[in-house]
């Protein structure tokens, strides 16, 4: 992330703009968690709320239009902030230059009703990052700490303790050269020390208030690989160049995406580096901003919920399978039932043959044409009548287990069946419809319910994905068992065509039509083998019936059996569904994850 000096004073910039020249007072003052807290401000025209994070990743300053839930109870940072700084007034940003430090000077009220100055330290420094409030200066221009949002005692860091009643010690500078000190024939000693390295790091790595995006840019400018003498000036030139449009606040907030369309990273300078996707242009910083953090926010809650449900559904199916193969052993055994009846019969047929005492006899099959003989053992405490219900017993008892074992064998391959149908929904699928999926596993029993109530959800239900046909009739898709409970058996019209692969888990299709045109019936299909496990195989088989054919099968969501059905065979290219993936009617406003 590129949340560097240059961006923090193109959002200095922004608020000096947006809150100072309009008059804007401090309104309210929230602490959303431990590492984020949200200002409102009131002035002459409508101001939006100033977001602040000092997450290690996603520490940044912004406005922000994002909707936030309020903690009820405020943490003490934010009552002690509420107490010096509510109501005053914004009069004036320092930021040292080339940090990524902001000073928030605000105007407020003492006890006394005097005028003065507290100060609102905003650090964004990766995992160093922090918001300290300042008291006010004395004759010597220096701060006691009141507060801070992640305090920090001497056992931690003995040179700078961020604790109250402690002075207040600006962040250590680097160990770097700074370009605001550094003459021109210093940095020529310093590039020819450093000959044969590769530019973008060795600037990096000596430059102080640089991020790798700005050295690697001073490098492209200056079409410098490998640093070598005759760099020197042009490369000089170059700083020069960037630390002007610093100076001068020429920002082009940009964002950059990646081969997929989605953002990548953020910057304020029109790149010359080369880039692996397109860059998109913003008038603002902090709408850019916004973008992007929601963007790895969704992306970073996607990856921990997938991973979660991935572990839970993957070891639910492995105990599944590990119960088939025990069911099938046990089935296997009680196969026998049939030879216990034969042995129970053959000594009916044959008691005045069979001596008294045996262990063991040997008998002719009389239930086989040709000649075969069956060694039937024998308990010789009893008469070879017993032997014989002592057999017809162990056929009753092996043919009700076979009936009993057979059942759960049927409600385990239902059960895997479900479970690969829901492990398939997890796989390349967004935020939303992975809370779908949790919301199903926790509906099914697979994962308890929450123990506190949930918040109520601002969002609107997720559908299935719509889509128009090139005959322009409706094809609707879904995305997870949820979704395809609720297409077949609430929004499909008895008469509309179903289709789905054949054996395979996927997504339930419908066509919103009584006589669908064949070419639809073909790209729904194609769509069925698309949002299939089929998707990369050739002719996939997709069976499509009437949805009055298609019934409930068990309790699990999105499972069903059908019949009159027929079968057509599809080869899911992704360039014959082109045309009708452009019009998935689905309303996009973020990139997909």
């Amino acid at each position: 992330m590129a949340f560097d000096a240059f961006v923090l004073n193109a959002v200095a910039r922004e608020i000096e703009e947006n809150i100072i020249k309009n008059g804007g007072r401090l309104n309210r003052i929230y602490q959303l968690n431990p590492r984020e807290v949200l200002l409102y401000f009131r002035g002459e025209v409508p101001l939006q709320p100033l977001f602040i994070s000092i997450h290690a990743q996603r520490g940044r300053l912004n406005f922000t239009d994002r909707h936030f839930s309020h903690p009820l109870t405020p943490p003490p940072f934010c009552m002690l902030a509420r107490k010096h700084l509510v109501n005053g007034l914004l009069v004036s940003l320092e930021q040292p230059p080339l940090e990524r430090v902001l000073y928030l000077h605000f105007s407020v009220l003492n006890a006394r009703g005097q005028r003065v100055q507290k100060t609102l330290a905003v650090e964004i420094m990766g995992r160093h990052s922090n918001l300290v409030l300042l008291d006010t200066p004395d004759e010597e221009n220096k701060q006691i700490i009141l507060g801070a949002l992640k305090p920090i005692p001497p056992s931690i860091n003995r040179y700078r303790v961020l604790l109250p009643n402690h002075l207040y010690l600006p962040p250590p500078p680097q160990e770097k050269l700074h370009p605001y000190a550094l003459s021109y024939e210093h940095f020529c000693q310093e590039i020819n020390r450093l000959q044969g390295r590769p530019a973008a790091r060795a600037l990096l790595e000596n430059l102080q208030g640089f991020s790798p995006f700005l050295t690697a840019e001073i490098a492209a400018r200056a079409d410098s690989a490998n640093l070598t003498a005759a760099d020197a000036p042009i490369l000089w030139q170059k700083m020069q160049e960037l630390i002007e449009i610093y100076q001068e606040g020429k920002w082009e907030p940009v964002l950059f995406l990646d081969q997929k369309n989605r953002p990548a990273d953020y910057h304020v300078l029109r790149p010359a580096q080369p880039l692996p996707g397109n860059c998109r242009f913003s008038p603002s910083i902090s709408a850019l901003l916004d973008e992007f953090y929601i963007f790895q926010e969704k992306n970073e809650k996607r990856k921990t919920l997938f991973t979660m449900l991935s572990r839970v559904v993957e070891q639910t199916l492995k105990k599944n399978r590990r119960k088939e193969k025990n069911q099938l052993r046990e089935l296997a055994g009680a196969a026998k039932a049939d030879f216990y009846r034969q042995c129970g019969e053959l000594l009916l047929i044959n008691l005045k043959q069979i001596p008294n005492n045996s262990k063991e006899v040997r008998l002719k099959n009389a239930f086989q044409e040709k000649e075969e003989f069956i060694k039937i053992k024998l308990d010789p405490q009893i008469s070879p009548s017993l032997n014989a219900q002592r057999y017809f017993r162990k056929y009753r008892k092996a043919r009700q287990g076979e009936k009993k074992i057979a059942a759960q064998l049927r409600k385990t391959r239902r059960e895997i069946t479900y479970l690969e149908s829901v492990f398939f929904a997890l796989e390349k699928t967004d935020l939303g419809v992975l809370q779908e999926i949790r919301e199903e596993l926790i509906a099914t029993g697979y994962l308890p319910a929450p123990s506190k109530t949930p918040a109520k959800k601002t969002g609107k239900k997720l559908f299935p994905l719509k889509f128009v046909s090139s005959q322009g009739e409706e094809i609707l898709a879904g995305q997870n068992n949820l979704q395809n409970e609720h297409l077949v058996h609430q929004l499909a019209a008895k008469t509309d065509l179903w289709l789905h692969v054949k054996d395979l888990p996927g997504a339930h299709v419908v066509v919103k039509s009584e006589e669908p045109r064949q070419e639809t019936i073909l790209e729904a299909a194609l769509l069925a083998a698309y949002y299939s496990r089929g998707a990369h195989s050739s002719n996939v088989p997709v069976d499509y019936t009437q949805v009055k054919n298609v019934r409930r099968l068990g309790n699990k969501p999105g499972m069903v059996t059908y019949s009159n059905f027929k079968t057509m065979y599809v080869t899911p290219h992704r360039e014959k569904l082109q045309a009708i993936l452009n019009k998935d009617l689905k309303n996009k406003k973020q990139p997909e994850i």
